[in-house]
C-alpha cells in the first residue's frame, strides 16, 4: 500500500537521524568550537524533524512498543509528553520483571500489587477511542479479580480486536485451577438475570462492544463453555481462540457454518469432557483436552494436533 511504503520511508528517516556517527570522523574539523557548534545544530535539527511528524504517525510508531516503552518516550520532550496515551495497542508485558522474580524469589513479595498499580495508573491516563490490542502478561491469580474485571470493561468499551490474558507464572505450565482468575460472566450478561437487567452499562456493553473481537487468548483463566460459545455467537469476526489452563471448561461446542472461527487451541484444560466441532470452516485444531472429540463436516480442517490421548471416542 502507498501509505505503508510512505510510512516505511518515514521510519527509515527516523532511524537515520537517530544514529549520528562521531563528528570528528564525519566532518574532520580541527576546531573544537566549530565541532561542538555543529553537533548542537545537528541535534536540534534531528529533534525538530522528528517532532514535525504528524501525531498520527508518532502514535502509530509508539503502538509497536510495550506500554512501558511507549510511556518512557514522554521524557524526551513536551512534544512527546502525552502521545503514548493515545496508542491503540496496550501491551502490559512484564516478562523481564517476571524473569527476575523467577531467579530471585525475594522479589516475589508485593510483585502483584506493583503490577496492578502500574496497569491501573496507565489505564487512567489512556485517552484512545479504540483498541486494536489489549494484552496482559504477568503472574496474576484470583486475588486480582476486581482489577482485571475493570480492565476488561475498558477493553470491550474500546471495541478491542485482540484480547490476550496470559496470567501464568514464569516457568510454569499450569496453575492450580482453584487459584486462577475467573472470566466474569456478568460482563456478557450471563450472570444473575436480575442484577444484569439493572445495569444499563453492562447491557450497552453487551449490545455494542463485542463485534470487533478477532482474537481471544486466555491462559491460566477459568472460563466456561458458555462464555466461549457466547463469543463464538456474538463476535462475527472472531477468527482465533486459544484457551490454556482453564479448570472450569467442561464442554464446548463449535457448531455452525456462520462462525468465522478458523483456528482453535484448547490445551491443559484437564476437566474437559467433550469437544464438539461440527459444520464449520475451521482450518486448524490443537487440543489436549477432552474424553470425547467429535469432528463432523469440517472440510477445511487441514491442520490437526491432538495431545494427551487417549480419547474414549474420536468421531
Amino acid at each position: 500500500m502507498i501509505v505503508s511504503s510512505w510510512l516505511e520511508q518515514k521510519l527509515k528517516i527516523i532511524q537515520t537521524l537517530s544514529y549520528v556517527e562521531p563528528m570528528e570522523k564525519r566532518l574532520r574539523l580541527s576546531n573544537k568550537f566549530a565541532l561542538k557548534k555543529c553537533q548542537k545544530e545537528v541535534c536540534i535539527a534531528q529533534e525538530d524533524r522528528i517532532s514535525q511528524l504528524p501525531d498520527e504517525i508518532l502514535v502509530y510508531i509508539l503502538s509497536f512498543f510495550t506500554v512501558k516503552e511507549a510511556a518512557d518516550t514522554s521524557l524526551l520532550s513536551r512534544r512527546w509528553l502525552n502521545l503514548w496515551t493515545y496508542i491503540d495497542h496496550l501491551d502490559f508485558d512484564a516478562t523481564k520483571y517476571l524473569d527476575q522474580v523467577f531467579v530471585q524469589p525475594k522479589l516475589q513479595k508485593g510483585h502483584m500489587d506493583k503490577y496492578l498499580t502500574w496497569v491501573n495508573s496507565a489505564l487512567q491516563k489512556f485517552k484512545g477511542q479504540r483498541l486494536d490490542q489489549f494484552r496482559v502478561y504477568f503472574d496474576l491469580n484470583k486475588f486480582a479479580q476486581h482489577d482485571i474485571d475493570k480492565w476488561l470493561e475498558l477493553a470491550f468499551s474500546k471495541k478491542v480486536q485482540r484480547l490476550e490474558l496470559d496470567l501464568l507464572r514464569c516457568g510454569s505450565f499450569t496453575r492450580n485451577f482453584d487459584s486462577c482468575y475467573t472470566f466474569p460472566k456478568r460482563l456478557l450478561g450471563l450472570g444473575d438475570s436480575s442484577s444484569c437487567s439493572n445495569n444499563l452499562q453492562i447491557l450497552s456493553l453487551i449490545n455494542q462492544n463485542f463485534k470487533s473481537l478477532k482474537v481471544l487468548i486466555l491462559k491460566s483463566v477459568n472460563v466456561t463453555g458458555q462464555v466461549l460459545e457466547f463469543f463464538l455467537r456474538n463476535c462475527p469476526f472472531l477468527e482465533r481462540m486459544q484457551v490454556h489452563g482453564s479448570g472450569t471448561l467442561k464442554n464446548l461446542e463449535v457448531v455452525g457454518p456462520s462462525l468465522k472461527l478458523r483456528h482453535l487451541e484448547i490445551y491443559s484444560c484437564f476437566n474437559v469432557k467433550s469437544l464438539k466441532i461440527c459444520d464449520t470452516n475451521l482450518i486448524s485444531l490443537r487440543t489436549s483436552a477432552g474424553k470425547v472429540l467429535l469432528l463432523k463436516k469440517v472440510p477445511m480442517l487441514v491442520d490437526v494436533e491432538i495431545l494427551g490421548m487417549p480419547y474414549t471416542h474420536l468421531l
